[in-house]
């Protein structure tokens, strides 16, 4: 007998809190690693390691190194490094930046808000072109042992691989390819991930959403804060219209930028955890109200409006099971592996 839309929707509605409980289940790890410190796994994003070019050659023993040197043994990996992109991999002009591991000013190789912006410098007309081109036949072509093997070396470091972060889901990449985006999926699963965490805007999600419920793959929205901006990702209600996708939607929620939009990011963890794949640890100012522009600056942790210890006392006290990864994003006083050192450092002391 055909049901009516209405029953329909009811079993639907009834479905989905089963459905959402059952896929993030499955994707919580299965043991802590070294880097688990009084409750809460700890680790990085592994942007913060500026010195490590965005030009997709691998780099995986780099970043490996990088990532011992600190101590850390859980990270989310991000993709310039990894997969060919449309990044140019260029440090900026020695006169206008003359030491860009420490970050740059405005206008001279960083931003008013990240003084790590040359790190996202893109290749231009014909230049842009080629790369986007060549990014399409790596992920149509590339075979999933190239992950895999990425995988091993890691294993091999006792290092965990949590999430990928590939550059290929930028907003500005409209013109991906359905292929694309399926062997994005598998390529994750090769990399045996929770999550792909991503900060496309939300026309562009919708793209990924089929292809993530078929691999069964978590899709975490990065935000940034840009509230004024109906397509982009920073306060609550922009999460929870991506989590009204599906329930394989999630949040990579970073608490700096969700500070500097003006939301409380313990009140947020607290009524979403159980669909946050991690969280990016670092501190930023507000932004300016009223003004539609990101003028909350990443700042030094305690200069600014993040409340980075309540958030980890948060995670110890209620057990929650969400990673805490330190995104290093403001300018240092040393490069970057002593800077994510220091963090991942006072990180433990608040814990502690």
């Amino acid at each position: 007998m055909n049901q009516s839309r209405r029953s329909f929707t009811k079993l639907a509605a009834a479905a989905l809190p089963v459905l959402t409980q059952t896929l993030w289940t499955a994707a919580q790890p299965t043991q802590h690693n070294k880097s688990f410190f009084k409750g809460v796994q700890l680790g990085v994003q592994t942007y913060s390691f500026h010195e490590i070019p965005n030009d997709g050659a691998g780099h995986a023993e780099e970043i490996i190194r990088d990532l011992l040197a600190c101590g850390i043994y859980d990270c989310e990996l991000f993709g310039g490094p990894v997969t060919p992109g449309i990044y140019s991999g260029a440090r900026p002009d020695p006169a206008l930046c003359p030491k860009p591991l420490l970050g740059c000013a405005p206008g001279k190789g960083g931003s008013m808000r990240n003084p790590w912006a040359w790190v996202f410098a893109r290749k231009i007309d014909e230049d842009l072109k080629t790369a986007r081109a060549r990014q399409t036949h790596f992920w149509e072509t590339v075979p999933m042992s190239y992950f895999e093997r990425y995988r091993a070396k890691f294993d091999a470091a006792g290092i965990n691989i949590h999430a990928f972060n590939p550059i290929l889901s930028e907003a500005f990449v409209e013109d991906i390819t359905d292929l694309e985006v399926d062997r994005l999926f598998l390529g994750a699963k090769a990399l045996r991930v929770k999550a792909v965490n991503m900060a496309p805007r939300l026309s562009v999600l919708k793209r990924f959403v089929p292809a993530a419920e078929k691999h069964g793959i978590m899709l975490a929205v990065h935000g940034h804060s840009k509230t004024w901006d109906p397509e982009e990702f920073s306060n609550e209600a922009s999460f929870e219209r991506a989590f009204a996708l599906s329930p394989i939607v999630g949040a990579n929620l970073d608490i700096g930028h969700y500070a500097a939009s003006g939301g409380d990011p313990v009140a947020f963890i607290e009524k979403h955890h159980a669909r946050i794949s991690n969280l990016h640890i670092k501190d930023r100012q507000r932004n300016k109200p009223g003004v539609n522009e990101e003028t909350g600056n990443n700042v030094p942790w305690g200069q600014g409006d993040t409340p980075i210890k309540a958030v980890l006392k948060l995670l110890q006290r209620k057990h929650y099971n969400v990673p805490a990864f330190v995104e290093y994003e403001y300018a240092g006083t040393s490069e970057p592996v002593e800077e994510v050192k220091k963090q991942y450092e006072m990180c433990k002391k608040m814990l502690a």
